[in-house]
């Protein structure tokens, strides 16, 4: 018999074979509250460096998001949660990557604090923001007028060719979430004992409040 955090895990399956975002975002939530924080922030990185090919092929000049995705705990030690500032010719998912590197920061940094309920929030954030990295940065390529028209807030122009409409960057999203399926089946999550509901669903409805921000 499944566990229950095993039976969550193919709710979220589901929801984003179904294309359901907001309902996979919250089973996730669910699926990683109460897990280790080394097993979440794990997750929430190897995630995240999943665009750090194509920001090096952007910019080969930028190398700190390298350092804090090759060891975490490194930078953090050195840095704290301060980040650099992104290129300046910055473009396509490159603002929502440094969000992402951003998010997992302060996941590290709830986490050595002790504050684990705070660590689910933040490696969510880190992963929506790693998958709108690559989603945006189809989108760049494959609709760049729709982006001008985003960037000028021309909601005639962009009706209908949003990020979330355009179907490679709809695709690549879906691809992105199935990878986060697959890694939490494999690392057995469901083994793991279940949190207590009530906290779970009151860090959840936080998150919610904030629109998944930090």
């Amino acid at each position: 018999m499944s566990s229950p955090r095993q039976q969550r895990l193919r709710r979220f399956r589901d929801a984003i074979l179904a294309d359901e975002r907001e309902e996979a975002h919250d089973t996730l939530f669910r699926v990683l509250y109460g897990l280790p924080a080394d097993v979440q922030i794990d997750l929430a990185r190897a995630l995240t460096a999943r665009f750090l090919p194509i920001f090096r092929a952007n910019h080969p000049e930028v190398t700190w998001p390298e350092t804090v995705l090759v060891d975490l705990h490194a930078y953090y030690s050195e840095h704290g949660q301060a980040l650099y500032d992104e290129p300046e010719d910055s473009f396509g998912g490159d603002m929502s990557f440094h969000y992402a590197l951003y998010a997992l920061l302060r996941a590290l940094s709830h986490a050595e604090e002790s504050h684990l309920y705070r660590v689910t929030p933040a490696c969510c954030t880190a992963l929506l923001w790693a998958v709108a990295a690559r989603a945006r940065n189809v989108w760049h390529a494959d609709d760049p007028e729709a982006v001008q028209a985003f960037e000028l807030r021309d909601r005639e122009a962009l009706a209908g060719r949003t990020m979330h409409d355009n179907v490679a960057s709809r695709a690549v999203t879906k691809r992105e979430w199935l990878i986060v399926a697959d890694w939490l089946d494999e690392h057995q999550i469901g083994d793991y004992p279940e949190a207590d509901e009530d906290e779970r669903e009151r860090w959840l409805a936080w998150w919610q409040e904030r629109e998944c921000l930090l």
